[in-house]
């Protein structure tokens, strides 16, 4: 995902990467990570061609490249089956943003209090 923000976005564009923990009640059950570019954005047709393979794009990367390749759909299947999702969201002109949620494993074990003694 870092490696199409920088194919798409022009030298000097800032590209932001984030992760954050999605809580549910006390403590994350999820994570996500973000990709942010400064790109051409996509079109509702090309949102749709993202995870297919060697899907054709209307925005043309910076380095050549005319298809979206397998990486996209890669990350989309290890995510899916991790029990996650991929996304995107872009309007065409702004940029676009990659999303990629995993669930964080549980402990099936309970917490056990541990006293002190002096």
């Amino acid at each position: 995902m870092i490696s199409n923000a920088v194919k798409f976005s022009n030298i000097g564009s800032r590209i932001e990467v984030s992760t954050r923990g999605i809580p549910n009640t006390s403590q994350p059950t999820s994570l996500l990570l973000s990709v942010r570019d400064q790109g051409p954005g996509l079109t509702a047709l090309d949102l749709s061609r993202l995870f297919t393979p060697f899907g054709q794009l209307s925005a043309r990367p910076t380095s050549g490249e005319d298809s979206t390749g397998l990486g996209l759909l890669i990350v989309k299947r290890e995510a899916e089956a991790l029990g996650g999702r991929v996304w995107c969201e872009s309007i065409a002109g702004q940029g676009a943003t990659f999303f990629v949620e995993l669930p964080l494993a549980t402990s099936s074990e309970q917490s056990i209090d541990v006293k002190r003694t002096s």
